[in-house]
């Protein structure tokens, strides 16, 4: 590689202002190019040199690996893009992370790091050893003196690597640093001040905002110091110090997946007038037929109030006309936001009901989130809604979208095991570049293929045949559905059947024996109900006579919205050579596909399945509708992605102007 090269990619720089029409289109084509596959070729000759040079490095005594790393930390401190540091470099962080944690890094893993530091966003396949080339990258980053954050899909993770990896740090000559939920803000201003800070996008993004709220905002460092050249005393002290590198675990989820969710700081308030307010909607509402009051449109998400609906929010809705309810578009507003709650917002799906509070569930990794609540009076009419008690409202002091959040670090990298899908939009979001690592050994994984049959009972019976005859011979099964609902609908099944899942379901209400019930998955007779499996971040290994039997047997029950989704988790079966089998087994009726497939052609369809048994029927056209329905819910929900980013740009371009006095 050229020291031009070298110069070009080791180059931090943020992301652009979002294009439209052919400046979109030419830079869409120059990304495409920078994903080419000679990218792919030029890194593994890159890895290749790395681990030469390790493997002359390996030899080395304890005292002269200290000498290299004395003098890399002086190379990356006074010349912190130059080139010349870099493979050897990277052969020297990977010497001592074996030493320290007794971890040989695979070529494939060296080629991950090389592509983290060079700012590709990578994709590295389910069990590939992400959490060691991240830490690799993050160290090279971090040790030109500037903090680097290493973001994770939860507190667990970010807990357990930064303690993992703190021996590989502390040899490296950095210090690591972890901020969680329940950390109070010296603790957390103690975790930014290290090296390396391994957190969550939550936690670093509120962060951002309370130091915003403190009058110490991280982006205008300058100001602060200008503060003080003129005596001033700044406002606050702030918990982060700069947002300099990122380097982030399971990147799709929190660049794509989570990106328009805002994240606010509010401040609450008493219950009073918001509790009746919530019960009087919902009181209502209950009374609204379908067809005559409101429309649903499922796809959209949307809701419209017909006219004897909006006639009943103007004129029956029992709140005192008084204040804001003087008003019928506010009166029209919240009835609005109760038929939501009633269609849109499903109990086990969207919410759980934990301890007599409700707790969003994030559809996408099936985790709960306590410390989130939806805005404008809906979360407190779906209280009243479950029959609890209502809290009070809240006043958003802060808010931003991790989108935006994200952009605003000087250097972003990261990896995921499912990036291809999502590879272009990352590009003209992040402006950074997509690289596919090749597996370190073959997968033996082996696909029995897509069932579909023409009602849930039919699926469960299929599902049942499908467990009883692996079961029955020892191999483990992990079952991925896409709601709390209906994991626990197949536990149910299962118990009704004598087949023990007893503490084997991984949902939102049973999610805080993750990590020991997915690391014991593996097991001969085991069975593993659960949603979503992105940012698990726990091995399942196999035991030895698990591997005779064809290793762990993977079974999708339901539609999810992304391809994306399905790769995390058939990424769970044959991990690092191993065997493994994947298949999925969906109903006519399941929801995603209702939603995005006209109903004349469901009708012919489910009259086709019912003419044929379920194991004769050809699957092809059940496969076209499913790639169809993904397919519609990922476009929707790329453009609500980029017009909330056109809308920040905008609000931000107005902000610009100042009167002056």
């Amino acid at each position: 590689m050229t020291p031009s090269e070298h110069q070009r990619l080791l180059c931090e720089s943020k992301a652009p202002k979002p294009r439209k029409g052919f400046d979109r289109l030419a830079d869409g084509l120059v990304g495409r190019w920078k994903r080419a596959p000679w990218v792919a070729r030029r890194l593994q000759a890159v890895a290749a040199e790395i681990a030469a040079m390790r493997d002359g490095i390996e030899k080395s005594p304890e005292s002269g690996l200290d000498q290299m790393l004395h003098e890399l930390r002086q190379q990356r401190r006074r010349r912190p893009f130059d080139h010349s540091n870099f493979i050897k470099g990277l052969a020297v962080l990977a010497v001592a992370a074996e030493r320290e944690l007794g971890l040989r890094a695979y070529e494939v893993q060296l080629m991950a790091s090389a592509a983290l530091i060079q700012g590709y966003f990578t994709e590295v396949d389910t069990g590939e050893g992400k959490t060691l080339a991240i830490g690799i990258a993050a160290a090279f980053k971090a040790l030109n003196g500037l903090p680097c954050h290493v973001i994770t899909a939860n507190d667990y993770l970010a807990g357990r690597d930064a303690e993992n990896l703190g021996g590989f740090y502390k040899r490296v000559g950095l210090t690591v640093g972890a901020v969680l939920g329940e950390d109070d803000d010296a603790k957390r201003r103690q975790a930014y001040g290290c090296d390396v800070t391994y957190s969550t996008a939550k936690e670093v993004a509120a962060d951002y905002l309370r130091d915003r709220l403190r009058g110490v905002d991280a982006d205008a460092r300058g100001k602060r110091l200008i503060d003080l050249v003129n005596g001033r005393e700044p406002a606050g002290r702030a918990v982060q110090r700069g947002l300099h590198a990122a380097v982030i675990d399971e990147a799709d989820h929190a660049l794509i997946d989570e990106a328009v969710t805002p994240l606010i700081i509010s401040r609450p308030l008493e219950a009073g007038e918001m509790e009746s307010v919530a019960r009087a909607a919902w009181a209502l509402v209950k009374t609204f037929e379908p067809g005559i009051h409101y429309r649903v449109d499922r796809t959209a998400r949307v809701v419209e109030l017909l006219e004897p609906g909006m006639e009943l929010a103007c004129h029956e809705l029992d709140l005192p006309r008084t204040g804001l309810w003087a008003s019928d578009r506010r009166r029209v507003h919240v009835i609005r936001q109760a038929v939501e709650a009633r269609e849109l917002f499903i109990r086990d799906e969207h919410y759980v009901v934990d301890e007599g509070k409700v707790v969003i569930v994030d559809t996408s990794t099936g985790r709960p989130m306590p410390m989130r609540s939806w805005q404008q009076g809906l979360h407190q009419i779906i209280e009243a809604k479950e029959a609890l008690e209502v809290s009070g409202g809240s006043e958003t002091m802060a808010r931003i979208s991790f989108q935006a959040y994200f952009r605003k670090y000087q250097f972003l990298a990261g990896a995921s095991g499912t990036l291809k899908e999502v590879a272009g939009e990352i590009w003209h979001t992040y402006h950074a570049p997509f690289v596919k690592v090749p597996r370190n050994q073959p997968c033996k994984r082996q696909y029995a293929g897509v069932r579909f049959c023409a009602t849930r009972e039919e699926q469960q019976q299929r599902l049942l045949h499908e467990i009883k005859s692996r079961h029955g011979r020892g191999q483990p099964l992990l079952i991925g559905s896409r709601s709390v609902e209906r994991s626990e609908q197949v536990a149910a099944l299962l118990r009704a059947e004598k087949i023990p899942v007893t503490d084997r379901v991984l949902n939102a209400v049973h999610h805080r024996r993750e990590a020991t019930l997915v690391s014991l998955a593996g097991r001969k007779h085991a069975i593993t109900i659960s949603t979503s499996m992105a940012g698990r971040g726990t091995d399942i290994r196999l035991e030895k006579e698990v591997e005779i039997l064809g290793g762990l047997h993977v079974v999708s029950v339901d539609a999810n919205q992304s391809a994306r989704v399905d790769r995390q988790l058939f990424g769970r079966a044959a991990r690092q050579g191993d065997p493994g089998s994947v298949m999925s087994i969906y109903s006519a009726d399941d929801e995603l596909l209702v939603r995005f497939i006209p109903q004349a052609v469901m009708r012919i369809w489910t009259r086709a399945l019912g003419m044929k048994s379920m194991w004769e029927w050809p699957q092809w056209m059940g496969r076209l509708l499913l790639l169809w329905s993904q397919f519609r819910t990922q476009q929707l929900a790329a453009r609500s992605r980029r017009n909330v980013m056109l809308a920040e740009t905008e609000i931000r371009r107005s902000l610009g102007f100042a009167v002056g006095r």
